[in-house]
This record gives C-alpha cells, structure tokens and sequence, in this order.
C-alpha cells in the first residue's frame, strides 16, 4: 500500500498529515497527524488501521479496514479520544 496516494486522499478529505513513512521491507509505514494518533500503512496488504497512543505510552489499535469511509470514522474517533485524554 501506498502511505503517500492514501495521505493524499485523507488530506483532501480534510484530514491532514504532519509527516508520513512508506513501508519498507521490514516495517510498516505510517502517516501521522497528531502526538498520539497515526495510521499503520502495511507492508503487505491494503487495509491500514489508525493507532492510538496513551499519556502513559500504551497504543490502542484499531481494526484494519479496507475502506475509506471505515477508516475515516476510526481515525476521527481516535482524535476525538486523544482531545479527550489531553483534556483531563
């Protein structure tokens, strides 16, 4: 999967990213938006899953999705729970 084609399509969907990775032949790649919120690009496959880290370093992932609009409402629910935790 391609971490540039689909930052493309999130930003102009009005999400954007501050820095991303392509996967290489080891790791995943990733697009980040936020400290505590990113999306797995995998090597392998085309279904990414938006990540969640915790104040205390714990990552939350969420399920791989194969669509857009699936991915859409994780990574706006991720955000939504990072405000929340930066909040407390």
């Amino acid at each position: 999967m391609n971490a540039q084609a689909l930052a493309e399509k999130l930003n102009k969907l009005g999400f954007t990213p501050v820095a991303l990775s392509e996967p290489s032949k080891r790791v995943d790649g990733m697009i980040v938006f936020t400290k505590g919120v990113h999306i797995q690009v995998p090597l392998h496959g085309d279904e990414p899953n938006v990540v969640l880290e915790s104040d205390d370093g714990n990552l939350e992932f969420y399920d791989a999705q194969g669509k857009i609009e699936d991915l859409i409402a994780d990574l706006k629910a991720a955000l939504q729970n990072e405000q929340a935790m930066l909040s407390r």
